[in-house]
C-alpha cells in the first residue's frame, strides 16, 4: 500500500517546498508527498534556484488546508512549531516528526548571503529526508546528486 506523507510549514515558500521535493525524489515511486503551508506564499526564488541547481524541481502541486481534513498520513512532517502545533491537534497522522530549521522567509536582500543560507538549509534537509526515506520507507536512497 502507497505511503503518505505531508510536510507542513508556515509558508511553504522555503523549507517546505526543499523537503517536499527531496522527499518524492528519494521515496518509493507509489508513495503520495504532499506540501502545504499554514499561509502559503509563492515559492521563493531562491528555493527554486538552489533546488534546479542540483536538477531536483520544487513540488508544483498545491493544496488546501480543508482538502485534506478527511485524509490520513502515515507521516506528518513540519519545520516550525506553528505547524507542528497545528497538525498535532488538526492533521490526522499516524506518525509526527519535526525538524526545527531557521525559517528562510527573512534572509537577508544580499544575493550571496542568501544563496549560502539556502544552499546550507538544502544540504541539511537533503541529508535529513535521505535518512528519513531510509528509516521509514527502507528504501536504500543514493545521495550521490553534485551540489552546486
Amino acid at each position: 500500500m502507497a505511503k503518505k506523507l505531508l510536510v507542513l510549514s508556515t509558508t511553504h515558500s522555503t523549507l517546505g517546498p526543499m523537503a517536499s521535493a527531496f522527499l518524492q525524489y528519494y521515496s518509493p515511486k507509489k508513495t503520495k508527498v504532499v506540501g502545504i503551508g499554514l499561509e502559503p506564499r509563492e515559492l521563493h526564488h531562491m528555493a527554486k534556484k538552489v533546488m534546479d541547481s542540483i536538477g531536483i524541481a520544487p513540488l508544483k502541486e498545491t493544496y488546501q488546508l480543508d482538502q485534506l481534513k478527511e485524509v490520513t498520513f502515515d507521516f506528518v512532517l513540519t519545520f516550525s512549531d506553528k505547524a507542528k502545533s497545528y497538525a498535532q491537534n488538526n492533521i490526522k497522522g499516524k506518525q509526527f516528526f519535526h525538524l526545527e530549521m531557521d525559517g528562510l522567509d527573512q534572509t537577508t536582500e544580499d544575493a550571496k548571503e542568501s544563496k549560502k543560507a539556502f544552499k546550507s538549509a538544502r544540504k541539511e534537509l537533503q541529508q535529513y529526508c535521505a535518512d528519513f526515506v531510509e528509516t521509514h520507507l527502507d528504501k536504500k536512497v543514493k545521495t550521490a546528486t553534485k551540489a552546486k
